[in-house]
């Protein structure tokens, strides 16, 4: 057969034309399934699915299909590895193995389906959750990233899940309104209480995982509203006025809670129950709010604020839980009382504390506060000891009110002391134990330690030392609490 050789040139252009006509110029989007809606068969509601639990976890081995729109999704941070849909009938958390960008998937609005065989019905506090399989103290666990698309089945987006408008009074039991739970309810007419207001909606994670405030209506009935330390609007104040809040009914065991998605569910804007108008507290020194506490008797001090840097605190210091000690430019200072409440701030750190009341305590003047309303500005500052003699601090810590004491609270140095007592630690088992005994050739004074480690077992120095302190006082008993062994040395 004879060969026919074409020229190069016409080769190349039948290549092109054979190129052209293979590849696209134009290449097509991903396919838009947010109108897609796939019309799987339901079988089930989620209220008669939720009817399955009787208390103790239960595999479903039926071939329920159920479908609800998400009402809730990790967006905001509010809701880890979970989402919450809502039908026609009642709603249920569903635990999904992400740890994050679940709402890319499945956000708000978003229509699903669920194949809810071989999944598991359980609850975390009595609140019904739908999940993988259990753990010996009957937690479900997430379903797997990998099988979600095995049993979830993801539909139109757009959906819109109208609240049902409640009272709290309405909520007040979760047995009579277990319908709801899981569901998104409205409260027309809500305040959070006062002493919530301009307060972070939530602590911070290292303190809780979850803060607890109060909503009220103008009948005075109230109801939790639980508030994620991970949610990224933690931060944010509590509004001051009334107004309509969006929620998802929970519970945990029998308390009925709210839970909020993001800001945009608190919608206070109009004048509080009986036009009580709050204002924001004043900042003032330590030394103008000692001045005015003029009895032995309890104060409000809701109107104020104090800043100041911690002198002693439980973390680092040798004092009781719930209270830590700071002092101010002013150069006084004072106790201040969170409750039972580990406070978790150092030594150092510069705070902000909005009060609740001004009290004398133990012979002792004492200001109250909500821990959520302390705010940390900086760590590392440091407070100057004020070199003192145990007469003129005797003297001062003997006076009968405690607004006239310039020391109190204070941190102090006494030079050239001796301390004596038994045992020979700084503290011990006993109550007897952890009180010594402190002397500086112009007057004696009790310095008392906790009796925890390291004082109970250390050894106190013996000879000349200096003693750095805070000077304070247990009824008639003037006292140094020191913070470190080392500052007696």
């Amino acid at each position: 057969m004879k060969k026919i050789m074409l020229p190069v040139i016409a080769i190349l252009a039948l290549l092109a034309i054979g190129m052209g006509s293979c590849v696209k110029q134009k290449f097509d989007a991903p396919p838009d399934g947010s109108s897609y809606d796939p019309n799987i068969p339901v079988n089930n509601t989620i209220l008669a699915l939720k009817g399955l639990y009787s208390g103790s976890p239960v595999m479903i081995d039926s071939d329920y299909v159920i479908a609800g729109v998400v009402i809730a999704d990790d967006r905001s941070g509010s809701f880890y590895k979970q989402i919450i849909i809502q039908d026609t009938t009642s709603g249920i958390v569903i635990l999904l193995g992400r740890s994050s960008g679940l709402y890319t998937d499945y956000p708000i609005g978003r229509k699903i389906y669920v194949r809810c065989k071989g999944l598991y019905l359980g609850a975390y506090g009595g609140f019904i959750q739908l999940g993988y399989t259990p753990d010996i103290t009957n937690s479900l666990s997430d379903i797997p990233s990998a099988l979600i698309p095995k049993f979830i089945v993801k539909a139109n987006t757009g959906n819109v899940v109208t609240p049902v408008s409640v009272t709290i009074s309405q909520l007040s039991s979760v047995a009579t309104a277990a319908k709801m739970l899981g569901t998104l309810i409205r409260i027309d007419s809500a305040e959070f209480v006062q002493a919530e207001v301009n307060s972070p909606y939530a602590q911070d994670p290292s303190i809780a995982s979850g803060t607890d405030r109060r909503l009220e209506d103008c009948a005075g009935k109230t109801i939790v509203v639980r508030m994620s330390g991970y949610a990224n609007f933690r931060n944010v104040l509590i509004p001051a006025g009334k107004g309509p809040l969006t929620a998802i009914y929970s519970r945990y065991n029998s308390t009925p809670q709210l839970l909020i998605r993001d800001t945009f569910d608190v919608n206070m804007r109009a004048p509080r129950c009986g036009g009580v108008v709050i204002q924001p507290a004043v900042d003032i020194t330590i030394d103008s709010l000692r001045k005015l506490h003029n009895s032995l008797v309890s104060i409000n001090a809701k109107a104020f604020k104090i800043h100041g840097v911690i002198t002693s605190s439980r973390s680092d210091s040798s004092i009781s839980k719930g209270n830590l000690f700071i002092q101010d430019e002013s150069g006084k200072g004072i106790i201040v009382y969170f409750g039972q409440n580990e406070i978790n701030k150092q030594l150092g750190d510069s705070v902000v504390i909005e009060l609740d009341s001004l009290v004398t305590y133990a012979g002792v003047m004492e200001a109250k506060a909500t821990l959520s309303k302390m705010t940390k500005i900086a760590s590392g500052k440091t407070v100057q000891s004020k070199l003192i003699t145990l007469a003129d601090l005797n003297a001062d810590l003997n006076q009968t009110l405690p607004k006239d004491r310039k020391y109190e609270s204070v941190l102090v140095r006494v030079a050239n002391c001796t301390i004596s007592g038994t045992p020979a630690t700084f503290s011990g088992p006993n109550v007897a134990d952890r009180s010594k005994t402190v002397s500086d050739g112009t007057g004696t004074i009790t310095m008392y330690s906790q009796s925890t480690e390291p004082w109970k077992s250390t050894l106190f120095p013996t000879g000349i030392v200096t003693i750095t302190a805070v000077a304070s006082k247990f009824n008639t008993t003037n006292q140094l609490q020191l913070r470190k062994t080392t500052e007696a040395q």
